[in-house]
């Protein structure tokens, strides 16, 4: 019963998300995975910041993230949000996406290491898209790496590399604070990312 009351709540949170009415999804995660059973949410908001046709612009990126513990060291997510510009204030959805993640060292490892894969359909891959993950913490260090390969009419590869602090207020609540690069476009898209993780 306890299970299934946390499987509703953390789909609850992020149904609303999925339908907020959008250009980089953040690296809403680290290597560490959530164990076996459990599941989390991750509510947080970028903050983007890209250059169109010498326009900068600015926009808040509020996204959603609901993680499931498939075993102590594989995990299944599931990632969606809306793109505001700060400059007109109307919504744009981002999309969704949906990735599995690999811890390959232990989970009491000072240096934890792990990989994975998704997909989705956003504006972040130009229709629909696929990626590759690869996670390295170090402490309360985090760097991820996400190469994408957009599958639209012009197929292209993306690099997406992000890096921060995943700060522990308890041992099922994190504050995440990243900043983001997404490539090749010159100039890259860059984001700033604050986020709470609760699991349960």
């Amino acid at each position: 019963m306890k299970r299934k009351l946390r499987v509703i709540l953390a789909v609850g949170l992020v149904i609303p998300a999925l339908f907020l009415s959008g250009c980089l999804f953040n690296i809403f995660q680290t290597a560490m995975t959530v164990g076996k059973g459990n599941a989390s949410v991750t509510l947080g908001s970028g903050l983007l910041y890209f250059d169109f046709e010498g326009n900068p612009s600015w926009s808040a990126t509020p996204q959603a993230r609901v993680t499931f513990g498939l075993s102590d060291n594989i995990d299944f997510g599931l990632q969606s949000g809306a793109m505001i510009p700060l400059s007109t204030g109307d919504p744009g959805w981002l999309g969704a996406k949906g990735d599995f993640k690999f811890l390959v060292t232990g989970r009491k490892s000072p240096v934890k290491v792990a990989f994975g894969f998704g997909g989705g359909y956003g504006i972040e891959f130009l229709g629909w898209g696929a990626f590759g993950e690869l996670f390295v913490d170090l402490g309360p260090f985090a760097v991820a790496y996400q190469p994408t390969l957009t599958i639209a009419d012009n197929v292209a590869l993306w690099h997406h590399i992000a890096g921060g602090l995943r700060l522990n207020l308890s041992p099922k609540a994190s504050i995440l604070v990243m900043a983001d690069y997404r490539g090749p476009a010159t100039p890259g898209l860059i984001s700033f990312l604050i986020a709470l993780e609760i699991g349960f």
